[in-house]
């Protein structure tokens, strides 16, 4: 046994753009509306995290595709002007990356182990998702070989 905590696997989805709509009023219906209009547009969305900054305005994340940009944009603009954030960043090329389980539920403290893992190397990291059996990493591309050699020394998962 290597000592290292054991994992299904590791995921990459690269290519992406990462935009946060920061700091606007929640109001009803909106994140519903926020994913229908990027059906409409048929882009599809392959991160999306919602939270909540200190004064209670909403912050909303998510991916798209780096080829869906173009595309994207007037419907990003009419977002802002809808939710009227404090602040709209867009941050490209991202890459996903995925650790995945088995039984993630029930290992006590794993997301702290990635953060801590990540923290002790200085690697940012722009957003996190986590669920019963996978905790998600968007980072910068030019950052995901440092990012997997770090994960790499405290996990250990199948090639």
């Amino acid at each position: 046994m290597s000592g290292k905590i054991q994992c299904g696997g590791l995921t990459r989805r690269s290519d992406l753009v990462l935009v946060e709509l920061r700091g606007f009023e929640p109001l009803a219906g909106h994140r519903r509306n926020v994913l229908k209009r990027f059906g409409d547009y048929a882009i599809p969305l392959c991160y999306l995290t919602v939270a909540w900054d200190a004064d209670d305005a909403e912050n909303l994340c998510f991916c798209l595709n780096c080829t869906d940009l173009e595309r994207a944009e007037p419907l990003l603009a009419m977002l802002s002007n809808e939710l009227s954030p404090r602040r709209v960043l867009t941050w490209h090329p991202v890459t996903i990356l995925t650790v995945y389980g088995p039984h993630f539920l029930e290992r006590y403290g794993l997301a702290n182990e990635f953060i801590a893992t990540l923290a002790e190397h200085r690697l940012t990291v722009l957003s996190i998702s986590s669920s019963v059996n996978s905790v998600s990493f968007v980072v910068h591309e030019r950052d995901v070989e440092a990012m997997v050699r770090a994960l790499a020394e405290r996990f250990d998962w199948p090639e």
